[in-house]
């Protein structure tokens, strides 16, 4: 039998494989299944010098067991499972992913140019009605996911506008919102937009003075979305090499789990419009398959657009942080509804004013380690860590 040592960093074992198998009541003869459809990699037979071969796994094959066990107790289809797997991260075959990538890429390339030819028709034949306007008032509730919560915070007078803005960006010829007015601080298309798009705490909500300025961003940032489509091609992105699709998938699963992550850290303290994260949250929640297939593809296009997204690792590591925050975050909700001791320090009110400025973070920082110390002379040992764990900020 091969040792640890043996085995290396980049290889698991069969006793670590069947350890694994052992904590989810999964066989071998699953694995093998699972194997030849695909859902894990291949192994290696590791030849052994007067005692035959061991077979050994690519690092990472326990997690994707693991994985992949659970993703079957959700719906046992392997199509289902292999795509989630993939999303994930884990290596699976192409056939999982890339084939809906490719339909998905074919039904943009027509999807796009088809609104084009629709805006010019309306435009050339000078309809009694604009477009947008047709648009406002046939545009079911449900029609479309993501649209529907858009135009929900928009009433009758807004709406054209904001299908206006939406339509130019997904025609690739959005290149700015309408110039000021002499006596006006914002044009009413940008007020519209970030009010459909749940933008406006965006401007008032900070942490030691620091804010997200989503609304300074929004029209750079629709900019360069306008400007990936208008590339096109995307049946063409989706033949890309697999590393570089891979990436794509990434970023965009990363840039929506900060925004989640960091609305879910602050929602209980700044309420339900924190810091204007609310509508990019829920996207991030609901992820329908047709969204994160698109997001990837468009993700891919960003990309080729100079200064539009940070550096893949930039945006991994803002991931890992959002995550830290949130957790640090959820610890102090925990205590503060279920520690009489910490019902104060940590009410959302006074959470608020700490994170005012530096000399009133200080204070309140203070205070909580009071509590905690407090708190841990009172606690039985075993619970003395998790008391601890509150005084770290978020």
């Amino acid at each position: 039998m091969a040792t640890e040592d043996a085995v290396g960093a980049d290889r698991e074992s069969q006793a670590e494989v069947d350890a694994v198998l052992a904590e989810t009541g999964r066989t071998m003869d699953q694995v093998r299944r699972w194997r030849r459809d695909g859902l894990l990699p291949d192994v290696v037979q590791d030849q052994q010098a007067y005692r035959g071969s061991v077979v050994l796994y690519p690092k990472g094959t326990c997690a994707q067991i693991r994985a992949a066990s659970s993703l079957f107790k959700k719906k046992n289809r392997v199509e289902y499972v292999g795509l989630r797997l993939w999303r994930q991260g884990f290596p699976v075959d192409e056939k999982h992913w890339r084939p809906r990538l490719q339909r998905r890429g074919r039904m943009l390339d027509r999807m796009f140019p088809l609104l084009m030819r629709l805006v010019e028709r309306f435009n050339r034949d000078e309809q009694d009605e604009a477009l947008y306007d047709y648009a406002a008032r046939r545009l079911e509730p449900t029609h479309d996911i993501i649209l529907s919560r858009i135009t929900g915070r928009s009433d009758s007078e807004s709406r054209p506008t904001v299908l206006r803005v939406v339509g130019d960006v997904a025609t690739g010829e959005f290149d700015g919102f309408e110039a000021l007015i002499a006596g006006e601080e914002q044009t009413s298309d940008r007020a519209f937009t970030i009010r459909a798009f749940d933008l406006i705490n965006s401007g008032s909500h900070s942490i030691l003075g620091k804010k997200l300025n989503l609304i300074e961003l929004l029209p750079s940032g629709l900019k360069n979305v306008s400007a990936a489509i208008g590339m096109g091609n995307f049946e063409h992105v989706a033949n890309e090499p697999s590393e570089e699709i891979a990436r794509a998938r990434d970023d965009a699963k990363n840039g929506l789990a900060i925004a989640r992550d960091l609305y879910e850290a602050n929602r209980w303290i700044y309420g339900d419009g924190a810091f204007g994260l609310r509508l990019a949250a829920w996207i991030a929640r609901k992820a329908p398959d047709v969204l994160v297939d698109t997001t990837t593809l468009l993700m891919f296009r960003l990309r080729e657009v100079p200064g539009a997204i940070l550096p893949s690792d930039k945006i991994a590591e803002m991931a890992e942080n959002a995550r830290k925050v949130w957790l640090y975050s959820k610890r102090h909700e925990w205590h503060w509804h279920h520690h009489p001791s910490f019902s104060k320090i940590l009410h959302p009110t006074r959470i608020k004013l700490a994170f005012a400025d530096e000399i009133a973070l200080k204070q309140w920082q203070r205070e909580l380690n009071a509590i905690i110390v407090q708190a841990t002379a009172k606690t039985p040992t075993g619970s003395n860590n998790e008391n601890q764990e509150v005084g770290k900020s978020h």
